[in-house]
């Protein structure tokens, strides 16, 4: 009986399996994501000096091609300051790596009191976009700068 329907629907209905198998498409889990298309600084420089450090002229041997899921860039840099009971040293730098990344949180670490170091990071997602030092200050929230001046003024005041 099965046969008989099959073959009556094959018939009178030719363009069914047809439009069945056309209409359906599988996707592997790779083919559905887009490619990825970011391009990005990448360098390590251990001097201010390093032309990785300061982008401003020509970098074409620098930039890289973003691979895979990695589809952020960043700039992470390396800092220390030292302190005396008169005064504190500017922020000097000691590295400077440009990337591509997968994960990347924005902001800064400080450690220490007399000699702190700083590791400050920032993100972006458009191509090239890691050019700037932005890693260069302290990232501070509003809030904990809030809470820092408090604490200051409640110390020394």
């Amino acid at each position: 009986m099965r046969c008989v329907l099959l073959l009556l629907v094959s018939i009178f209905l030719p363009g069914l399996q047809g439009d069945l198998l056309r209409d359906s498409v599988h996707v592997t889990s790779a083919a559905a994501r887009p490619n990825n298309e970011l391009w990005c600084y990448k360098c390590l420089a251990e001097v201010p000096e390093d032309k990785c450090a300061d982008l401003r002229h020509n970098n074409s041997a620098l930039i890289h091609k973003c691979q895979n899921d990695r589809r952020m860039c960043m700039v992470k840099r390396f800092s220390f300051t030292t302190s005396t009971e008169n005064s504190t040293t500017a922020l000097k730098m000691w590295a400077l790596e440009r990337n591509c990344t997968k994960h990347c949180e924005p902001g800064c670490i400080v450690i220490g009191e007399r000699t702190k170091l700083y590791a400050c990071t920032s993100c972006c997602t458009t191509s090239l976009c890691n050019y700037g030092s932005d890693a260069d200050g302290i990232f501070l929230h509003p809030f904990l700068f809030l809470i820092i001046i408090t604490l200051y003024f409640k110390t020394f005041v």
